[in-house]
């Protein structure tokens, strides 16, 4: 059952210490909006549950921030250009605060790139850290929840390798859905082209805004949130079979590089079912 917007502030708003296990089983049915913002930087660590040390830490942050080198040569102009493409494609959805995005991406994405130096960069950086754009209120806040995601990320595919990851979707889609998968092949479908950044970025670039929102909240409040991110690709593409089914190779990987819009609620208790079913078949799971 969803949480009110007003009963994540009564959770938010304790005085000393803000009950993380309330927090992430509230979550993890969807944030309010209006909350989100707030909600997330708990969930990423950005803000700590201890409130003693709050201002002090908020501080820290400002001037770490600040100290960083948010030059780049090397990636400036594709980052850019890609930076002008989201605004283009997306802009109108920060309404407002849309004239400052493109500073705001180039700054971020730089700031990250500079101080993690094995990053290369992908133009999927940049969709990433558009959520984050929307969502926080300050270049600071950006550049921490959009880090902390990220090390997720990279903390993920190191103890579950992205080839590996790969290898076992390819796996389920063709046992759960050989249907669709037959069809793919028949259309000659290059499944590169769409499973890598599918798996690799969490679906950033492929969905809208809304729909992503809702998805990253039950990913960064479920205990192995990224572990369901397989189970919602596999509901993702079963939400979707029968119009894939349909269409021809250029018509389907138009389709899933952009998704259309989905009951993301649906969605991912679709996921969990499907993760249940593996299990219980006994498929091998990484």
């Amino acid at each position: 059952m969803a949480t009110s917007a007003e009963e994540f502030r009564e959770i938010l708003n304790a005085e000393m210490m803000v009950d993380m296990s309330k927090l992430m089983m509230s979550a993890r049915y969807g944030v309010p909006p209006e909350i989100r913002a707030e909600v997330w930087k708990y969930l990423l660590g950005v803000a700590s549950a201890d409130k003693s040390m709050e201002m002090t830490a908020k501080k820290v942050k400002w001037e770490e921030y600040r100290a960083i080198r948010k030059e780049n040569a090397e990636v400036m102009k594709p980052l850019r250009g890609e930076a002008r493409r989201y605004k283009r494609a997306r802009g109108a959805f920060f309404k407002s605060r849309a004239e400052d995005l493109e500073q705001h991406l180039e700054n971020v994405v730089l700031a990250y790139l500079n101080q993690h130096h094995g990053t290369r960069y992908a133009s999927h950086l940049v969709h990433i850290c558009g959520v984050f754009a929307y969502l926080m209120n300050t270049e600071t806040e950006m550049y921490f929840g959009f880090e902390r995601l990220l090390n997720q990320l990279v903390e993920h595919f190191a103890v579950h390798d992205l080839n590996e990851r790969m290898a076992h979707f390819l796996m389920l889609f063709r046992s759960l859905l050989p249907d669709l998968y037959n069809h793919f092949e028949e259309e000659e479908v290059s499944l590169h082209s769409w499973m890598l950044p599918w798996i690799q970025f969490l679906l950033a670039k492929e969905l809208s805004m809304p729909c992503l929102m809702r998805l990253w909240d039950t990913y960064f409040s479920a205990p192995d949130g990224l572990g369901l991110h397989v189970y919602v690709l596999l509901a993702i593409l079963s939400y979707c079979k029968d119009s894939l089914e349909e269409l021809e190779q250029s018509e389907i990987l138009s389709m899933l590089l952009r998704l259309p819009h989905l009951d993301m609620d649906q969605i991912i208790s679709h996921a969990y079912r499907i993760r249940y079913e593996v299990q219980a078949r006994a498929l091998t799971e990484i």
